[in-house]
């Protein structure tokens, strides 16, 4: 696994520690820091966040659990490989779960929360810019989460947040530049769609721009060798 980054963890009790620990891992996921295959031992990521191992246990077991990490027989926390048949099917589900929550967003979105997308989505088309990929895989995530949180729905919006914690060492997974263009440019059709659907109170419309968003991306993936075939 990769901690390139210094990372600073606030000296809290130990069950703070973990959430800690839960939210850094959970970010390396989400931002593709982490990528499918990547390992490392949890007295190593212990050392590297400056912590304990019952704190790293803790949160590990957790992400375990949501399937975004899993523990090899050698005890290595990994990150799990993704067949094309697992990813295809992730896909899809993520279609339904997202979609709903964008059709929900479209008629629940509060007018201050509407204008905080149309910023959002500045914010991303501005990040684009940036050398450091990082930056619009963040401005991304934070678009598309406040999506989700208008839909109203906590049970949602978690489910949502595991698909992203198991997708994210995929989808983000760095192509080159001449890839990444390819992807902006769907990705900014596609997020400008998904506002402007919302900002009109069209929830089919908001469905189908969330759903194209999902889709490119995961058809770009898969033209591009990066699964495995068993």
């Amino acid at each position: 696994m990769k901690l390139a980054d210094p990372i600073e963890m606030q000296p809290e009790r130990p069950d703070s520690l973990a959430r800690q620990v839960h939210d850094i891992l959970s970010e390396m996921l989400l931002s593709g820091r982490l990528r499918p295959d990547d390992r490392m031992s949890m007295r190593e990521l212990a050392e590297r966040l400056g912590v304990s191992v019952m704190p790293v246990r803790e949160a590990v077991s957790r992400l375990v659990a949501a399937g975004a990490l899993e523990v090899r027989p050698n005890r290595a926390v990994a990150v799990p490989l993704l067949t094309r048949a697992g990813f295809q099917d992730l896909t899809e589900i993520r279609i339904h779960n997202e979609g709903h929550a964008a059709r929900l967003a479209a008629e629940r979105m509060s007018v201050p929360d509407i204008d905080r997308l149309r910023q959002l989505e500045r914010s991303f088309r501005e990040a684009l810019q940036s050398p450091d990929v990082r930056e619009s895989v963040r401005a991304n995530k934070d678009l598309h989460f406040h999506v989700y949180a208008a839909a109203g729905s906590p049970v949602l919006s978690g489910l949502i947040a595991t698909m992203w914690l198991k997708a994210g060492p995929v989808i983000n997974l760095d192509l080159g530049d001449a890839s990444r263009r390819s992807r902006s440019a769907a990705s900014v059709s596609n997020h400008a769609e998904l506002v402007a659907a919302i900002a009109a109170r069209d929830p089919d419309s908001a469905a189908r721009a969330l759903e194209g968003d999902i889709r490119s991306a995961a058809d770009f993936i898969l033209s591009h060798g990066r699964l495995i075939d068993i």
